[in-house]
């Protein structure tokens, strides 16, 4: 999947990312929603960046993941502009420069990336084990993001691995409970 993923040219993953996020916004839940947790794109992953904007400027909270190695778990923290409130962290993604509290059982709406999704729900991280972790603390409802292509049969899943509620993809909606 990922070599997949990695293989996607420039404008594809302009388009499809774009075509995600209309989809995204189109959703109940995202559209109900006064805060939500978005990531910053690494690579090839399906692009965030106007998603967050676009959440922004409708007066919506956004939350990204700060990185702790130390303690292996993602901590969160709100963002009031995309371009001036981030810098390279852990993994060289980007993520906030300061944190700044806020209470986690206000977030609607967790939207998270991933190497492959299955109809089910369930989601093939990139093996640490740090979204599973928070996912599992959070009551909001939980948004993969897909490109068509990492939604699969079958996944490998494990008792800790936190399932979707919804697997967003270019082209469609997938509801997973």
């Amino acid at each position: 999947m990922r070599k997949q993923r990695n293989a996607l040219i420039e404008k594809d993953v302009t388009s499809k990312s774009a075509a995600i996020g209309e989809r995204l916004m189109a959703t109940a839940e995202y559209l109900k929603a006064k805060a939500v947790l978005f990531y910053a794109a690494k690579g090839n992953e399906a692009r965030t960046k106007d998603m967050i904007e676009a959440a922004l400027k409708e007066g919506k909270k956004v939350l990204l993941p700060i990185t702790d190695l130390k303690n292996k778990e993602i901590k969160l923290t709100t963002i009031d502009d995309y371009g001036k409130d981030l810098r390279k962290g852990a993994f060289g993604i980007m993520e906030p420069k300061q944190k700044k509290a806020f209470d986690e059982a206000q977030i609607d709406v967790a939207v998270v990336p991933g190497v492959a999704f299955n109809e089910h729900g369930h989601r093939l991280g990139y093996g640490h084990g740090f979204y599973d972790k928070l996912l599992k603390r959070l009551h909001a409802v939980k948004i993969g993001l897909a490109y068509d292509f990492q939604v699969t049969g079958r996944l490998p899943a494990e008792g800790h691995d936190q399932r979707m509620d919804l697997i967003v993809t270019e082209s469609r909606v997938i509801r997973c409970r």
